[in-house]
């Protein structure tokens, strides 16, 4: 094999950072993406030429008259173009969704976008603003964004991570920064044998009219922590895990998890304690190890 074969070899080689799964999702995308650009400029052109029909027929003033109606479409060039300049960011911001929802990672979709769409011009006083909007609405209206790029984007935001280390990075991130006074260096947690009691603000009673308890977001994040202890899935919830993340209050202060092997209560206290119990000293101490950590 000579060296232009090597490269060629290596060029089709397809990217094994992501799933078979994730490239089908991609290239289905894609191809949808490109296929609607390609019909709307058809649609632009064939709009173009409906109009310059009209304005032979009936000059400039009146040329719309019979391309607008209280009950047909709504469409215009300028429409049709601003459509299609919509169309870059959609495609990017499906294929960053289906990254984050399906890894559990947090990539910003605006750092995305910023990186791979050409930035609108916004400083109107300046010289050569007209030209300057000209020129990025072609490069708008003549822009294919790839999904290998937007791929390339998303992985550069890892930080050198595989998406599974990155999920539980962030999974990490958001149990330690409830669990720790990072000013004071100090935890905002003790742990006695097999419970771990959390100190500060980490829930709360309403009273009448309410009478429930509500918990603290930091709590919910270290309770996505013990769900994930418990399971291993940042997807699947333990039977009984559920309601605490919904937006509605709690009636009873304990909660027991007997579907769980590992976590097995929460307690809830009007000091807005909270204390959660395991069922060995050997799961709470693995649990502080692995989610809380120490102060950095």
């Amino acid at each position: 094999m000579n060296f232009l074969q090597k490269i060629t070899a290596m060029e089709i080689q397809p990217d094994d950072r992501i799933s078979e799964s994730d490239r089908s999702y991609c290239e289905r995308r894609q191809k949808a993406y490109e296929a609607a650009i390609s019909s709307f400029k058809e649609l632009s052109f064939f709009w173009s030429d409906m109009e310059s029909v009209q304005r032979e027929l009936l000059g400039e003033k009146e040329y719309r008259k019979y391309l607008t109606s209280r009950e047909g479409p709504s469409v215009s060039q300028d429409l049709i173009e601003r459509h299609i300049k919509a169309l870059h960011h959609s495609f990017i911001s499906d294929l960053v969704r289906h990254f984050n929802s399906t890894y559990h990672v947090s990539v910003d979709l605006a750092e995305v976008a910023g990186a791979l769409l050409p930035k609108e011009p916004e400083e109107h006083w300046r010289a050569g603003y007209k030209e300057q909007c000209a020129a990025y609405h072609e490069q708008m209206q003549s822009l294919t964004v790839r999904y290998q790029d937007v791929v390339e984007q998303v992985i550069l935001r890892l930080d050198g991570l595989t998406f599974t280390e990155r999920a539980f990075q962030e999974l990490y991130d958001k149990c330690h920064s409830a669990a720790w006074n990072t000013h004071k260096r100090e935890p905002k947690f003790e742990r006695r044998k097999d419970t771990i009691s959390f100190i500060g603000y980490f829930c709360w009673f309403k009273g009448w009219p309410y009478d429930g308890w509500e918990l603290d977001k930091g709590m919910q994040d270290i309770l996505w922590g013990a769900a994930h202890f418990e399971t291993g899935s940042y997807g699947v919830l333990p039977y009984g895990f559920s309601r605490l993340f919904a937006h509605h209050e709690m009636k009873e202060p304990t909660v027991e998890f007997p579907a769980c092997e590992k976590v097995k209560q929460m307690k809830l206290f009007k000091n807005n304690r909270v204390d959660l119990k395991f069922y060995s000293p050997e799961y709470a101490e693995q649990f502080v190890g692995k989610y809380l950590g120490t102060v950095g």
